[in-house]
């Protein structure tokens, strides 16, 4: 009778955190040992039999292929050691994609089982007959028993204990999108049912313990302290009643403490730092992607209390899956994609675990790897290992290491391991969703690592139910523990571990600027071939994000497909409202030292004499207040360092400088409506009606596009040289037209050469300099006519103008701004209360 009260209690989130280890010891160890060898004999031959049987009907392919699905999933269910010791023998397949693992189906079955007893040496002959094999099946199993022992003999010397969570595989469109907020805009991914687990080995096998159980619920992403007595994670009690948030267990008395709270906020992925804060990820942003409709998770910080919570990641869309090195650094991987395309932007960076030196790690200009993720350093070295997976996929797919020693794009540093293998440098969208699949890593040393795991993968497809397994770099594995009726995910060592280095801090919440130094912007590749000399400013210009998803158009180039919602103009427009924030002068000698608002993601352009972009940064930064971040050149390799011995720069010389306007109208949303439509006004619709000259340049909000549910001048229409791309169908612009030519925001993901487009380029900027129709601009209003061209032809500058919304449009809008709105404020109270705290312990 209590036992039952106690568990409806904590189901409605009524139990203090003394009563969780009551719940948490009530489930007895279970051991993973298998035992029925003569019922998994009699059944491998049963399917066997079965499957030829299949294969002898016509038009067999479709009852075959859906006989060898369930066949593989009863067997992994009801025999996991052994059916998984069956597969990693088998060796008859054309190549890898065939499945030399699962494929053994084929001849006899004494012919598949001779193949796994010659990969043992074992020279018992075996022939079709049932006593032959069985005798013979009895020594392949006990020879794949000792073959264990010696595998895990190092591993399971000291009976390690390992903490993992069960929750079922998601799918969602992308692969970042698992926050299932209880109020989500769009894609709401969440599937009912989980435990938070350990397990402990006793000798080869497995005892097993359930720490926490929720039939509701979810748990996920568990990360222990230094101490190895913490354990920190999310739990999310019900679909719609609740959300993630984060949790720690005292591992000694099973005690449950609540860190964070707020309905309609998804807190995930926190991890420890040496500071005893605690980083994770967070929707509490605000903000929804730009190419969907679903919210962004970007990075916070808070203490062990849960206190003082703040944002340091200010990023277009999502971060996910930080990771602590030894040497104090954090690295995660950030969805990036500001003016280029979506699907191949998913590379590693690095930062200090207070948000400073945010900066690329992997990945960051190349094609390949699509997505990097789930990714720990190896012990012991500078290496890490991560999942190599696609964009529109899951989170699983290949394996591998990076050396970021050995190079930062492409497959330059990457060598796939279980086995080990050069990978080819491919561009995919869903990269390694084939055959067997893996997820969540946790490296031992550099040729041994736990790993949730699948050796059917997409052999058989979803579902997809993973197991943790002990795994070495040449693929020998074995099995630790499965569960047939949910996937084992996020293995990690219970066990303490030397605090890594803990990085001083340099932020200070009661400034609002940090500095930015350049030694000279001529390093590096992007200014390849310019002229020293040629640079004359910097623009800095902020990316403002969008509340929520409200209508859509299309774009394609180089770097794929995609839709945007609530956009900020035609297709292959711009992404984001552009904010213009200052220009700052470059000196002779390439140097620039200037300030600019702290927390606010910046990209910077390289202006010639005319101001007019030579290049610009498809990525952005942000400091963090009283941040200073310095760079030897324009993209730089990150393996090289300032000159030895280089003089003292211009910039150097001269000092900080604050940010000077862009032009009269100083700091603002860059608007089409409000800044280029005027000068056509002035100057061109007289002549550009639509009647003495077909094009038109009249600035009515007169053209209504149903899809993007935006409302378009003439003008900005026959600039961008769009069409719709059908009846009703959203319009849709020509980046590479001669006349207005801009990059696309579908750009390809590798680094462009200067001048690759923009109003250097169009065809527009010389008329207007020549006095087109005896029309003669001013200096400034050509500048402000580039200025629009080079922030790739954004048409609003709040993503509520210009629109078509209806009232349900409009409110569903509003909802999520006034939530954002009202996150920002409880943060600023949160600095508040955290500068106060540092006051406090400033004065003891």
């Amino acid at each position: 009778m209590i036992r039952s009260k106690l568990i409806k209690w904590l189901k409605w989130g009524m139990v203090c955190c003394m009563l969780v280890p009551f719940l948490a010891w009530q489930a007895k160890d279970t051991s993973f040992q298998p035992t029925d060898t003569k019922g998994f004999i009699a059944e491998m031959q049963k399917q066997f039999a079965e499957v030829q049987t299949i294969k002898k009907k016509e038009n067999h392919r479709e009852e075959l292929e859906r006989k060898v699905r369930d066949t593989h999933r009863m067997l992994m269910h009801d025999y996991p050691v052994y059916y998984d010791w069956w597969l990693q023998d088998g060796n008859d397949a054309k190549d890898i994609k065939d499945g030399k693992d699962v494929n053994w189906f084929r001849g006899s079955f004494s012919r598949q089982l001779s193949l796994r007893m010659q990969k043992l040496n074992i020279t018992t002959a075996v022939n079709d007959t049932p006593e032959s094999i069985e005798a013979a099946f009895q020594s392949y199993l006990k020879a794949c028993e000792r073959r264990r022992a010696e595998r895990l003999e190092t591993f399971t010397a000291n009976q390690p204990e390992i903490v993992f969570t069960k929750f079922r595989t998601l799918r969602p469109s992308f692969f970042a999108y698992t926050e299932g907020v209880s109020d989500a805009r769009a894609e709401c991914n969440y599937f009912a049912g989980g435990s938070l687990s350990k397990i402990k080995m006793n000798g080869i096998w497995a005892e097993e313990e359930t720490l926490l159980t929720d039939e509701d619920g979810v748990y996920r992403d568990p990360n222990l302290h230094f101490d190895g007595q913490h354990l920190l994670f999310s739990w999310k009690k019900s679909a719609k009643d609740d959300d993630f948030h984060l949790y720690e267990m005292d591992l000694k008395t099973r005690a449950v403490k609540q860190l964070t709270f707020g309905k309609g906020h998804a807190d995930i992925e926190g991890i420890y730092l040496p500071d005893e804060n605690i980083l994770f990820n967070s929707t509490r942003s605000g903000s929804a992607v730009d190419c969907w409709f679903t919210e962004v998770s970007n990075m916070y910080l808070c203490d062990r209390e849960g206190r003082y919570m703040r944002q340091v990641g200010f990023d277009q869309v999502h971060t996910t899956t930080p990771t602590l090195l030894d040497d104090g650094r954090v690295v995660y991987t950030r969805w990036d994609y500001n003016d280029r395309g979506q699907v191949w932007a998913q590379p590693l960076f690095q930062m200090n675990p207070d948000g400073t030196g945010q900066a690329e790690y992997y990945g960051m200009n190349s094609w390949f790897p699509t997505t990097v993720a789930h990714t720990r350093q190896i012990p012991g070295t500078r290496k890490v290992m991560t999942v190599f997976m696609g964009h529109h996929n899951p989170q699983h797919g290949k394996l591998g290491i990076i050396d970021p020693e050995a190079g930062r794009d492409e497959n330059e540093g990457v060598m796939f391991v279980a086995p080990v293998r050069k990978p080819e440098a491919e561009r995919i969208d869903s990269y390694g969703q084939f055959t067997d699949q893996f997820q969540h890593p946790f490296p031992l040393n550099e040729t041994e690592f736990l790993i949730s795991y699948t050796p059917l993968g997409y052999h058989i497809g979803h579902p997809m139910e993973f197991g943790i397994y002990w795994m070495n770099a040449n693929g020998e594995r074995e099995l630790l523990v499965a569960d047939s009726k949910i996937s084992c995910n996020q293995p990690i060592l219970l066990a303490p571990r030397k605090r890594p280095f803990h990085r001083s801090t340099s932020v200070d919440y009661t400034k609002n600027e940090g500095v930015y130094y350049m030694q000279n912007i001529y390093e590096g590749n992007g200014l390849k071939g310019v002229a020293p000399g040629t640079i004359k400013q910097l623009r800095i210009v902020e990316i403002q994000f969008r509340a929520a998803g409200v209508g859509e158009v299309n774009g394609n180039d180089e770097g794929g497909g995609a839709l945007a919602s609530s956009p900020v103009g035609v297709g292959n427009a711009a992404w984001d409202v552009k904010r213009v924030i200052g220009v700052t002068d470059v000196y002779p000698d390439g140097s620039a030292f200037f300030k600019v608002p702290a927390r606010r993601p910046l990209y910077f352009q390289a202006l010639d004499d005319k101001g007019r972009v030579v290049q610009t940064m498809r990525s952005w930064s942000t400091l963090q207040p009283n941040e200073v971040q310095s760079c030897v050149g324009c993209h730089e390799h990150k393996n090289t360092v300032p000159v030895a011995g280089h003089r003292v720069s211009m910039a150097m010389d001269k000092g900080i400088k604050a940010l000077a306007p862009e032009d009269e109208m100083g700091e603002r949303n860059f608007s089409y409506l409000k800044e280029i439509q005027p000068i056509w006004d002035r100057n061109c619709i007289s002549c550009h009606d639509g009647v003495k000259h077909p094009m038109s340049l009249k600035g009515e909000l007169k053209v209504v596009d149903k899809q993007s549910k935006r409302k378009y001048t003439d003008s900005y229409l026959s600039l961008t040289h769009a069409r719709p791309d059908g009846p009703d169908r959203a319009w849709r612009g020509d980046a590479h037209h001669p006349e207005v030519n801009w990059i696309s925001a579908l750009s390809q993901p590798t680094l462009l050469p200067p001048y690759f487009a923009g109003s250097n380029k169009s065809n527009l900027i010389k008329r207007l300099e020549e006095g087109h129709g005896g029309t003669k601009l001013t200096p400034q209003e050509i500048r402000k006519v580039s200025l629009w061209i080079d922030l790739l032809v954004p048409q609003i500058g709040d993503y509520r103008e210009a629109n078509n919304w209806s009232d349900h449009d409009r409110e569903f809008y509003d909802r999520y701004d006034k939530k954002r709105k009202q996150a920002r404020m409880e943060e600023q109270e949160n600095i508040r209360q955290y500068i106060q705290s540092l006051q406090t312990k400033q004065q003891k």
